[in-house]
């Protein structure tokens, strides 16, 4: 009886041996694979990685609390909460631990990029700009990048690292509302910097900053949205300026001796995913951005995208994909902060604080109008402008296409990027053609053929608009004539209004 327990019970430990073998090798297998992908993916694209992300979180935290002004502000707070000075690093190690992220390469470029590759490509046909890479490539080497943007979405996220990972890998922060298993462990192994927002303790803003303007010094790419918190009206709203004054303030350190280049971001969508509940806290004067309203609007992404991409998926399978219009995003000529300091008469940093804020303040606007003067313009966002500016609930299907033709011909005067995906293919190729054989055609026929192609352009803009405005029954077709439905006259106005910095 003995002998046959023992019998089992090596039996028993043999298989789980075998288990854990076969599972070492497996995942040993499995890590090298992958790793080379990753290697290869970064040596063909000569992705720019920056090597501060791979440090260690307890050399960072080494770092921040051998820092002075942080060891001095523990013994500060120490005297004026009446507690011992352990008990205040503690609390320091905390926030550190808080802050910090912990970047890894394989979730970065295999489950992250994967994944974002499938969930914005299931839901909208994303257009690239290829002028992007080439702006980018004019950054001289050595040069801190900072990527500043408008938040219309939180898929700006994905969007924007999705359209980046071959140049570059992206460092956010991010907002408590993230700080959720899952997401928390996600967005940390992606390389993103957690903040609270509304925290008023003036020794973890001091702790935030000091690490802001650390990963500032070591050259740690970061993308920051200036409006802190999603647009409800499609409106740029105005800047929030705390986490680019830390970035700033780095140039006061000694030790940094490159440029910071802030490369602005524009983001535009056919169809943001949540605009029912941006709308409606517009439209009931609750516009301020909270733990609360960002979780809800997440968690109603999340409620949803599982439908919604098992829908397009069998639709795609099928060959019947109905996407949510595009998605796009266009960078902006780089901003050098060297050029903005020597057109102050004075050393802002010398100034007193609020005085320094107010230039800070000054330099946060020109780069919001940067940003607006690049935006992308996507064919609901011109149809609803277009739209709008009819002022009646009826408006002429000719007449609209006059309107069409005249704001995206202003549009493109003022230098936006009209966006044109799959359905302008056509006419793109054309219209190449006619460019190349420009010396060896008759000015006249050449620009009777241009025309005719910004015709084409037109008819196909209105078409791509539509499609999506149906279906979201913000407006019908009848006989000749485009009806506004009334009740969803609010989605047309939240669209139009994302390109009022282009006109």
């Amino acid at each position: 009886m003995a002998g046959s327990a023992i019998k089992y019970l090596f039996i028993i430990l043999g298989i789980i041996i075998s288990y854990e073998i076969i599972r070492a090798i497996l995942i040993t297998f499995l890590k090298g694979r992958f790793n080379k992908s990753v290697k290869d993916f970064i040596e063909k694209n000569r992705t720019r990685i920056d090597n501060y992300k791979f440090m260690h979180k307890v050399v960072v935290k080494h770092e921040l609390l051998n820092d002075v002004e942080i060891h001095e502000a523990i013994i500060a707070h120490a005297k004026e909460k009446g507690i011992r000075i352990t008990q205040v690093e503690e609390q320091v190690e905390e926030y550190i631990d808080e802050i910090v992220p912990a970047f890894n390469l394989l979730s970065y470029y295999k489950i992250g990029y994967w994944v974002a590759n499938l969930i914005l490509n299931l839901i909208y046909e994303v257009v690239i700009d290829r002028e992007n890479a080439q702006k980018l490539k004019r950054i001289p080497d050595g040069s801190v990048i900072v990527f500043v943007m408008n938040h219309r979405s939180n898929i700006d996220y994905i969007l924007v690292a999705y359209m980046l990972a071959r140049q570059i890998s992206l460092s956010y922060a991010v907002g408590e509302w993230a700080r959720v298993w899952p997401l928390e462990y996600i967005f940390k192994s992606f390389g993103a910097y957690f903040i609270r927002r509304r925290y008023r303790e003036q020794l973890y803003h001091l702790v935030l900053e000091k690490y802001v303007q650390l990963i500032s010094l070591k050259g740690v790419t970061q993308g920051i949205f200036l409006e802190g918190g999603l647009s409800r009206d499609g409106n740029i709203r105005t800047a929030k300026i705390g986490i680019l004054d830390y970035i700033i303030k780095v140039r006061t350190n000694p030790q940094f001796t490159g440029e910071l280049v802030f490369v602005p971001a524009s983001i535009s969508y056919d169809w943001i995913l949540e605009d029912r509940s941006l709308i409606a806290e517009w439209k009931s004067g609750k516009e301020k951005s909270g733990f609360r309203s960002n979780l809800t609007s997440l968690v109603r992404i999340i409620s949803k995208s599982p439908f919604m991409l098992g829908i397009n998926l069998v639709r795609y399978l099928t060959g019947r994909l109905k996407q949510h219009g595009y998605a796009s995003v266009s960078f902006g000529e780089p901003v050098f902060l060297s050029d903005f300091l020597k057109e102050q008469e004075q050393d802002i940093f010398t100034l007193e604080r609020h005085d320094r804020l107010g230039r800070v303040q000054d330099f946060a606007d020109k780069l919001l109008k940067r940003i607006g003067s690049t935006m992308p313009v996507t064919p609901v966002c011109l149809v609803s402008h277009a739209l709008i500016s009819f002022k009646r609930a009826k408006v002429n299907l000719d007449d609209l296409a006059i309107q069409v033709a005249r704001l995206r011909s202003h549009l493109m005067e003022a230098g936006g990027r009209i966006v044109l995906g799959k359905a302008f293919e056509s006419n793109e190729e054309v219209l190449s053609h006619l460019k190349e054989e420009e010396d060896t055609r008759k000015k006249d026929l050449l620009a009777f053929e241009e025309d005719f192609l910004a015709s084409e352009e037109t008819k196909e803009t209105i078409q791509v608009a539509f499609d999506i405005l149906k279906r979201r029954k913000i407006i019908s077709v009848q006989d000749h004539d485009v009806v506004i439905n009334a009740k969803n006259i609010n989605y047309l106005e939240f669209y139009a209004n994302s390109l009022k910095h282009l006109l």
